[in-house]
C-alpha cells in the first residue's frame, strides 16, 4: 500500500508546474489507515521519497536545508583548524551552489578562498590550485584568489606560473607590498634586474617610507653596479631621527668621498640620538677620514663618556692624538685602554705602536740613547702582544730588530755612573717628557 501511495504522491509532484504547486498538492494528500489520518507535508513527503530512492529531492529544498548548516560547519571547522572537515564542507557547498541559494549568506569569494587555504594547510597545493582556478573562472578579477593561486604555484615550484599570476595582480593595480615584493624577488632570482627595480619602485610609489624596500632597491642597484646613493638619501631625509638610516647613508657618502656631507648628516642625526654609540663612532671615523683629528677626538671623548669601559674607544682617541703628534695625550688614553682591558693583546700592541711612532717622530739621523730606550719599550710591548696572539705590528718589530736601534749593553756602558747606580734608564728630552716608564738593567748589560 505504501509503495503505491508514494507513486501517487510522486506522480502528482512530478507533474506539477512549480514547487509551490507541488507543495500545495502534497499538503492535500492523506495517508489513511483504519483509525488514524496523517497529513503529509510536501517537503517531508519528498524527503521520504528521496531517502527511499523514489524521487529526486528538489535542489532548491536541499539548498535551503543544507547550505546554512554547511556554511556554519565550514566556518567552525576553519576556526578550530580542522582543515579536512572544513575543506569537505566548502566542497559540498559549491557542489550545491549554495551561493545561488543566497549570495549574501554564502559569498563565493569566501568559499573559494577559505576552501583553498584549508587545502594548503593539508599540504594539498595541487588541489588548492584547481579550486582557485575554478574560482577565478567565476570571479576573474578577484585579487584575493589571484594571490592565493600565486602562492599555490610557488609552493609547487611552478615559478613561471607564479610570476604570470603576480603580473596579473600588478596589471590589476594592486597595492600590496608583500605581493609585489614576492614578484620583485622572483624577478631577481631569474636575473631580471630591470623588472625587479621597476616593481620595487612601484612599491615605493605608494609606500615611500618603506625602509625594507628602500634597502632592497639599494642592494639591487649595488649588485648591478648602479649608484644607490639617492635611495639612501631619500630614506634618511624622510627619517632624519633614524640612526640606522643616517649611519648607512653617511657610510655611502664616505665611500664616495663626500665626507663633509656625511658629517653634516651624522651631526643632524646626533641631535635626535644623543646617546647612540654608533652615531658617535661613525661621526668620529668621518672626521678621521677628513683628517679633522681634533674634531674626531672631541666626538670620541663624548662617546667614551657614554661608555667608560670601552677600551677600543680609548685606543681610537689615542690614535687620533698620535696623528696630531700629541703623544702625551695619546699615552694617557693608551694607558686607560691597558687598564680597562687588563693588558690584553690588542692594547699591548697599541702601546707598542705608540712608542714606535713617537720614536720615529722624535729621532734624528743618529739615534740617541733615549730614542733607543723608547725603541726597546716599543719592542717589549710588541713581544708581549705576540705572546698573546697579536702580531699586528710584526713589520715594525722586524724593523727595530734589523736596524740595530734597540737600547743595549753598549748604551748602558756609556751612561753616567749615577744613572747606572739606579739600575734603570728613562728616556730624556722634551720629546719624551711624557714617558713615565723606564727600562730595568738587564743581566747581560
Amino acid at each position: 500500500m505504501k509503495k503505491y501511495l508514494w507513486i501517487i504522491i510522486g506522480l502528482n509532484i512530478l507533474f506539477s508546474t512549480s514547487l509551490d504547486a507541488q507543495c500545495k498538492r502534497g499538503e492535500e494528500l492523506r495517508i489513511t489507515n483504519d483509525v488514524e489520518i496523517k497529513v503529509v507535508d510536501c517537503r517531508e513527503a519528498m524527503r521520504l521519497m528521496y531517502n527511499d530512492g523514489w524521487y529526486p529531492y528538489p535542489i532548491e529544498y536541499e539548498r535551503e536545508d543544507r547550505c546554512p548548516q554547511l556554511s556554519s560547519s565550514a566556518a567552525e571547522y576553519y576556526r578550530s583548524s580542522n582543515w579536512e572537515l572544513s575543506a569537505n564542507s566548502y566542497s559540498e557547498m559549491m557542489k550545491l551552489r549554495c551561493d545561488e541559494w543566497d549570495p549574501d549568506w554564502v559569498n563565493p569569494n569566501d568559499v573559494y578562498l577559505y576552501w583553498a587555504i584549508a587545502l594548503e594547510y593539508l599540504g594539498k597545493f595541487d588541489e588548492s590550485e584547481k579550486v582557485l582556478i575554478e574560482g577565478l573562472e567565476e570571479l576573474p578579477d578577484n585579487t584575493d584568489l589571484m594571490k592565493r593561486l600565486a602562492y599555490a604555484f610557488k609552493k609547487q615550484g611552478k615559478i613561471e606560473e607564479m610570476i604570470i599570476e603576480y603580473e596579473r595582480l600588478l596589471d590589476s593595480g594592486v597595492k600590496d607590498t608583500d605581493t609585489l615584493r614576492d614578484l620583485a624577488s622572483a624577478y631577481g632570482d631569474q636575473g631580471r634586474t630591470d623588472e625587479q627595480v621597476s616593481v620595487l619602485k612601484k612599491i615605493l610609489s605608494f609606500d615611500p617610507n618603506n625602509s625594507a624596500i628602500q634597502s632592497e632597491l639599494a642592494r639591487v642597484y649595488e649588485n648591478s653596479g648602479d649608484d644607490p646613493l639617492e635611495i639612501f638619501k631619500a630614506r634618511f631625509e624622510d627619517n632624519p631621527e633614524n640612526a640606522s638610516y643616517a649611519i648607512e647613508y653617511a657610510q655611502k657618502l664616505i665611500n664616495n668621498g663626500d665626507i663633509d656631507e656625511a658629517i653634516e648628516a651624522l651631526e643632524n642625526t646626533l641631535s635626535y640620538n644623543e646617546t647612540n654609540n654608533m652615531v658617535y663612532l661613525t661621526l668620529g671615523n668621518a672626521y678621521n677620514e677628513n683628517s679633522d683629528f681634533d674634531e674626531a677626538v672631541e666626538v670620541l671623548e663624548d662617546l667614551f663618556d657614554l661608555d667608560r669601559n670601552n677600551y677600543r674607544v680609548a685606543m681610537l682617541i689615542s690614535d687620533n692624538s698620535m696623528e696630531l703628534d700629541e703623544f702625551d695625550d695619546a699615552y694617557e688614553w693608551a694607558s686607560k685602554a691597558l687598564k680597562i682591558s687588563k693588558n690584553n693583546a690588542e692594547t699591548l700592541a697599541h702601546m707598542g705602536n705608540l712608542y714606535y711612532k713617537a720614536m720615529q717622530t722624535c729621532r734624528g739621523d743618529n739615534f740617541s740613547r733615549s730614542d733607543k730606550a723608547v725603541a726597546l719599550l716599543a719592542y717589549n710591548y710588541f713581544t708581549q702582544a705576540e705572546k698573546k696572539g697579536n702580531s699586528k705590528y710584526f713589520k715594525q718589530k722586524r724593523w727595530l730588530e734589523e736596524n740595530d736601534v734597540l737600547f743595549g749593553r753598549a748604551d748602558w756602558f756609556m751612561l753616567d755612573k749615577d744613572v747606572q747606580a739606579t739600575g734603570r734608564v728613562s728616556p730624556v728630552g722634551r720629546c719624551y717628557n711624557w714617558v713615565s716608564e723606564s727600562l730595568a738593567k738587564q743581566s747581560d748589560w
